[in-house]
């Protein structure tokens, strides 16, 4: 799983880039956010009840909202700086879930998200309740996976007039979100096929009603996180490049403009992804060994 959050750090970074196959990004943002919930089940149970919902919240929303805040004022100083119009007010109240950077849209998002955890977690004991979870999962994602195909590629960057940013993100995003969950509450009770059959549910109505790559993601990332699941991969080497996906995801849109600021806006997009890759892992392990900014990243 450490080894699983590396490379979808990776695969978000190479989709931003624009690099070639760069829709490779969905994959990776969707493992991203399998991941996030259905290790936050099982933290949330682990925890034995020592945690109520509202601790539960408050610690893991605190480690994401420092180094949010932290990354606004950063990036909201680089946007002026560049700015052709510097210093614009804000005029749309929803940017307020996103941050001056529109690659900053997934904190909020967890932090927003969170709460459903110990929510789900604790109505789902049984398995009459794991079929009733993934029934709703199926009401869920196929109404938010037809809005998110309505926006379109373009609208995870640029406003295409039919949502605000970010409700194209969060289309595609809460029910890969919940999907974790609820594949942790099914691999709790033995039995993962459920969570497997409910995503290919998904993904084929889906992709009856619009046939495209994104439509698809639900399935590929529940087999994709069953065949890692299963692998057993051992090492601490894993754990210490997972250390450092949080801050590679939070100074890579940085990084990217760094590469273009040096190599120029026609750079190979490949280079320019493995670049800001490389430049944001490096400055990621020298701020970890900073007093103060280790809190950043």
């Amino acid at each position: 799983m450490d080894l699983a959050r590396f490379v979808a750090c990776f695969g978000i970074v190479w989709d931003h880039a624009r690099a070639p196959y760069a829709d490779v990004g969905y994959l990776a943002l969707a493992l991203f956010l399998v991941l996030t919930s259905f290790l936050s089940v099982g933290s949330f149970e682990r925890s034995g009840g020592r945690q109520d919902s509202q601790s539960f919240w408050l610690i893991r929303a605190r480690r994401i909202a420092i180094p949010w805040l932290f990354w606004c004022v950063v990036y909201r100083l680089i946007l002026e700086i560049v700015s052709d119009d510097p210093f614009v007010m804000l005029s749309d109240p929803m940017s307020l879930f996103i941050g001056p950077s529109i690659h900053l849209w997934f904190l909020p998002f967890v932090m927003l998200t969170l709460p459903l955890i110990p929510i789900v977690s604790l109505s789902v004991t049984g398995r009459r309740e794991l079929l009733i979870a993934c029934g709703l999962l199926i009401l869920i994602s196929v109404p938010l996976g037809f809005l998110h195909a309505q926006v379109g590629l373009a609208g995870w960057f640029v406003d295409v007039g039919l949502y605000s940013q970010p409700l194209p993100q969060w289309f595609f995003s809460l029910p890969l979100f919940l999907y974790g969950a609820v594949a942790a509450l099914a691999h709790r009770q033995g039995v993962p096929g459920v969570a497997m059959i409910t995503a290919a549910f998904v993904s084929i109505s889906l992709f009856v009603i619009v046939p495209e790559f994104a439509s698809l993601q639900m399935l590929l990332v529940a087999v994709l996180f069953e065949g890692l699941w299963r692998w057993g991969l051992k090492g601490r080497w894993a754990t210490t490049l997972a250390g450092a996906a949080f801050g590679i995801y939070l100074l890579h849109p940085a990084a990217m403009l760094v590469a273009f600021k040096l190599f120029g806006d026609d750079v190979n997009r490949s280079f320019a992804a493995i670049f800001a890759f490389l430049f944001c892992w490096a400055l990621t392990l020298i701020l970890q060994r900073l007093p103060v900014m280790r809190t950043f990243v």
